[in-house]
């Protein structure tokens, strides 16, 4: 490895850290505030928000770490255009595709990193998120409601609260239907509640007082009961709401590649629909391989920028990082449906994307930026015919 190549990686790594800081921040903000909320409002405690944080932050690097990366490229080629070093070393006889070599070194290393995490470290840590929520939400219910909204958390029931306390899980002001029985619906309007749970059993119970139950059969065309009630206890199945960690069916997000095709399999055989799963490990595969392809575009686009600095190539980073992500969720959206091939539908954008850095390549290396780059690539000085470069 030369001087230069260090140099190159020594820059890219201190570009790429910083963005990938700057990046992550950014897509965590929304999800941070509301970990925030759970502690202030919602009454959880701050181990379990520090987990759900840890669970999340594997899914927000499988999309920062390659925005990371074409910025890493971006802002070092652009700074070594823009300083004249560039043109130095083509001077000296380095091609530029000889100074994309530690670049594609250092987008393969992103790659195996980002491929780490989306076939291994993310179906772990989706797993455990969802199940630590599960937890939450059997441990408190309060949790997933909101006062002054109509929640459906419950199955066939949606429940209106004025005033909620989520510390305590108290209610005021209740207006609640039940259609759990479709013979017999119950419109049920109480003065207060309180939720009780029993997280072994995965039962809950939302103890009513001073209340009316309006009730209406089919078989009382136009008419309705009337019961009031001092105290009334409604028993709520949370198992049915909050599936058991151990009973429900894995999702997508959480099955490794191998599990993909397995369950890909299984559909097909029992004749459902098998292209979600096989869309999803494909996208576990593209992703990750997008980071060495926009080293391969960086290159020679930096290469081209002198001016603009770093303000430019963030912004075109995040530019082409919107583009290629719009292009992997439409991808899935047809992939799941089964309108295209599911390896198409993901490896499409990185087609593009080899595609597009190709052509810069090829124009960089075959049309040089500037006058005096040409003169010294083709060793000819123009003459007074108007002749030349």
């Amino acid at each position: 490895m030369t001087l230069t190549d260090r140099g190159i990686l020594k820059e890219m790594t201190v570009a790429f850290l910083l963005g990938l800081m700057a990046f992550t921040f950014v897509l965590l903000t929304n999800k941070m505030l509301r970990l925030v909320e759970l502690i202030v409002s919602k009454g959880v405690g701050i181990l379990t928000v520090l987990q759900l944080f840890l669970y999340i932050l594997p899914y927000s690097l499988v999309v920062t770490i390659p925005m990371a990366t074409l910025l890493a490229t971006l802002a070092t080629f652009t700074r070594l255009a823009g300083d004249g070093e560039i043109l130095a070393l083509q001077s000296a006889g380095v091609s530029l595709s000889r100074l994309a070599r530690p670049t594609v070194g250092f987008g393969l290393v992103t790659s195996a990193l980002t491929l780490v995490i989306t076939a291994w470290i993310l179906p772990v840590s989706y797993h455990a998120f969802t199940n630590l929520v599960f937890q939450m939400a059997r441990r408190q219910v309060a949790v997933g409601l909101q006062e002054g909204i109509f929640n459906s958390e419950f199955e066939g029931l949606i429940l209106y609260a004025e005033k909620l306390d989520p510390k305590t899980a108290r209610l005021e002001g209740i207006f609640l239907v039940d259609n759990r029985d479709p013979g017999e619906r119950r419109v049920i309007v109480a003065r207060n509640g309180q939720f009780t749970s029993d997280p072994q059993n995965l039962r809950m119970e939302l103890s009513l007082s001073r209340g009316s139950i309006h009730l209406s059969a089919a078989e009382l065309t136009g008419q309705y009961r009337l019961l009031t009630f001092a105290q009334y206890n409604l028993t709520l199945d949370a198992g049915r709401t909050v599936p058991s960690p151990v009973q429900r069916p894995l999702g997508e997000k959480e099955l490794t590649l191998a599990e993909l095709r397995q369950r890909a399999a299984e559909l097909r055989a029992q004749g459902g629909n098998y292209h979600p799963p096989l869309v999803e490990f494909h996208k576990k595969l593209a992703i990750p391989f997008s980071c060495v392809l926009f080293t391969v575009v960086g290159v020679p686009l930096g290469s081209r920028l002198r001016k603009g600095g770093r303000g430019l190539s963030l912004a075109i980073s995040v530019g082409c990082a919107l583009g290629y992500y719009m292009l992997i969720v439409s991808g899935e959206g047809l992939g799941d449906r089964g309108l295209i091939p599911e390896a198409l539908a993901m490896w499409l954008p990185n087609l593009l994307i080899a595609l597009g850095g190709a052509v810069l390549l090829l124009r960089t290396h075959c049309y040089p930026a500037t006058v005096r780059q040409a003169i010294a690539r083709s060793g000819r000085v123009p003459g007074r015919s108007g002749q030349g470069v």
